[in-house]
């Protein structure tokens, strides 16, 4: 909760336009489901061949 309220913080001091906002928002969100994803990947049962 504290990332989000600094990233807001800096996109309202620095981000003018909505285009800029939408794509730190993209690049935030693709940086969340990738973490999501590698910890899923860590848990998945080793397959023995």
């Amino acid at each position: 909760m504290d990332l989000l309220s600094r990233v807001q913080r800096v996109m309202h001091s620095n981000i003018m336009t909505p285009r800029s906002m939408d794509v730190v928002f993209k690049k935030l969100s693709f940086a969340i489901k990738k973490g999501v994803a590698v910890q899923l990947v860590t848990r998945l049962p080793a397959i023995s061949l």
